[in-house]
């Protein structure tokens, strides 16, 4: 009976990952068609780049944008953002196909089948890889956005002493990693006893 709820259960996460693994297929392919357009068309992004976002405050630019903005720096922002998206897409497509893996035997009644650690190792080092990465790319993507935009031109530098940036980067890929890690220890563990128990039958 638990065999089954299990088998039941597994064939709708597989169907369900299967829905979200064309999203994230289709994310790839958005974000590398917009690369491409990013670079030609300029000109028309520092016309429609008319704010800065300050933290909580949004500062809106009047006149010609094109006059506080060095449009080779807000398209290589642009064009990080979407390398970003195309890491993300990717890495969550890869961790969607290793989950459904995990999956077949699951959907056979079999949770603890040999490789399903190893696979979850995978997704580890996948989360691992690709989130730091992704946090990498964001954080150059504010370097080159906040380049874009000419400080001293917006701001009366006669009363302000000095500019200084401050970047974040969100370490949530480690706590990740590391609960997938250790879930795979676990697992690793009940395939052994799925093999004592197998042998001893």
């Amino acid at each position: 009976m638990e065999n089954t709820k299990l088998s039941k259960g597994a064939a709708i996460i597989d169907r369900i990952l299967k829905i979200l693994q064309g999203f994230a297929l289709a994310g790839v392919i958005v974000a590398a068609i917009f690369i491409p357009l990013t670079l030609i068309l300029g000109q028309k992004i520092v016309a429609d780049a008319s704010s800065l976002t300050l933290g909580v405050v949004t500062l809106k630019l009047a006149g010609d944008a094109s006059a506080y903005l060095d449009e080779g720096n807000l398209k290589v922002s642009i064009v990080c953002v979407l390398i970003c998206m195309i890491l993300i897409s990717a890495a969550a497509w890869y961790c969607i196909r290793v989950l459904r893996e995990i999956l077949v035997p699951m959907k056979a009644g079999q949770p603890f089948a040999r490789g399903i650690s190893a696979k979850i190792r995978k997704l580890a080092w996948t989360v691992l890889i690709g989130g730091g990465v992704a946090e990498m790319g964001g954080v150059l993507a504010e370097v080159f956005e906040t380049r874009a935009y000419h400080l001293e031109r917006l701001l009366d530098m006669d009363r302000i002493a000095s500019v200084a940036y401050n970047f974040d980067v969100d370490l949530w890929f480690l706590g990740a990693a590391l609960v997938l890690f250790f879930l795979s220890f676990i697992f690793r563990y009940g395939e052994e006893l799925q093999r004592e128990a197998d042998e001893t039958l």
